[in-house]
């Protein structure tokens, strides 16, 4: 899962609320769609406001008439000089709009945010497509033009319709489900689903059929390498039916930084030879003293040394490292702690290279 970090706080590669680090791939994008055509007048930057854009169309595809559709449609000012962006407007009042910031400076990202409300469709079934006009005021006087479109169906229903699995500690992952209806078609089938962040992944069940009315249950898993930050994707589930192409079903989490650090999480032993002995230290470091319980993993060719048994914010540690034979050696370690946010901080040590 490659997770997308949104412009807020950062989101799952792939959208919802902003990221802290609007960088990082794999899991950031919230759920919307937009279009951008442009018309230039006095240009200062090549290409005019439209090529800031990352993407230009974003289409929702089927959706639950009655949910709240969120897209973050990010810009990058790489003019050199400062954008100044007028309040926008929209061609149909299901549609509202914000900016992260009308001001944006060289080198900054901002987003223009829209909420598309399909409980103010008035026609369900059909694609419903929604202009968003965003006005460029300084350096130059442009007008972006962006589109959201959707289909809101009264036949399909997502419960829950957003995969929120909260706040979690670093390293503990996590699995949530859904279930997906739809009704009027008995053989209905969703026939693939793919994930846009690169630490989610989902299963889905083996259909439930009564009559035209069909259910699946999904379950999202979000993996324990999921690095801290507030993070956001999409799955992505295609189908049989012509009316309902593809659904999309927005997954957040606010994963957060250990509370105990091992610096460094790896120690890694180079050119050894069967016999010799080598040393090398680590620490653990933490917001509060704690106390290392015990330590698990070690063996007669990787042991462990700890500075003292107290409690302190700090612990210095001595891995050493002595080989028996001439393969690799692979050993992780578990140092269980009284903090009851952290009680096990893993530490891998490896020497792959081992000469006989």
């Amino acid at each position: 899962m490659a997770f997308d970090e949104t412009a807020q706080g950062q989101a799952l590669r792939g959208g919802g609320v902003l990221p802290h680090n609007m960088g990082e791939p794999d899991m950031l994008r919230l759920l919307s769609s937009i279009v951008v055509t442009v018309g230039v007048i006095t240009p200062v930057w090549a290409g005019g406001a439209a090529d800031l854009f990352s993407e230009r169309v974003k289409d929702f595809g089927a959706s639950p008439r009655g949910v709240l559709l969120v897209h973050y449609f990010r810009f990058t000012n790489t003019t050199g000089q400062p954008l100044v962006l007028g309040t926008p407007r929209v061609s149909c009042g299901c549609v509202s709009v914000a900016l992260s910031s009308q001001r944006v400076g060289p080198g900054e990202t901002a987003a223009v945010i829209a909420y598309m409300d399909t409980r103010k469709i008035p026609t369900p079934n059909t694609i419903k497509s929604v202009t968003i006009y965003v006005p460029f005021l300084s350096p130059t006087v442009e007008e972006v033009t962006l589109r959201v479109q959707t289909i809101a169906r009264d036949d399909l229903s997502i419960t829950p319709d957003t995969i929120d699995f909260g706040t979690l500690p670093s390293g503990q992952g996590g699995r949530r489900t859904a279930t997906i209806t739809f009704q009027g078609d008995a053989n209905w089938q969703i026939t693939s689903v793919a994930s846009t962040g690169g630490y989610v992944q989902a299963e889905l069940s083996p259909p439930q059929r009564q009559g035209h009315r069909v259910s699946y249950t999904l379950t999202t898993i979000l993996s324990k390498d999921c690095p801290p930050g507030n993070w956001i994707c999409e799955l992505i589930l295609r189908t049989n039916h012509p009316g309902t192409p593809h659904l999309r079903l927005p997954v957040t989490v606010v994963v957060t930084p250990p509370v105990v650090v091992a610096r460094p999480q790896t120690v890694t032993f180079e050119r050894l030879s069967v016999g010799q002995t080598a040393e090398q230290r680590l620490t653990l470091e933490a917001d509060r003293p704690f106390r290392i319980l015990r330590v698990r993993g070690a063996d007669e060719q990787v042991q462990v040394t700890l500075d003292a048994d107290r409690q302190s914010q700090s612990h210095a540690i001595s891995i050493t490292v002595r080989p028996q034979g001439p393969q690799p050696l692979h050993r992780t370690l578990e140092f269980h702690t009284d903090n009851p946010k952290q009680p096990i901080i893993p530490v891998i040590v490896r020497a792959p290279n081992i000469a006989p």
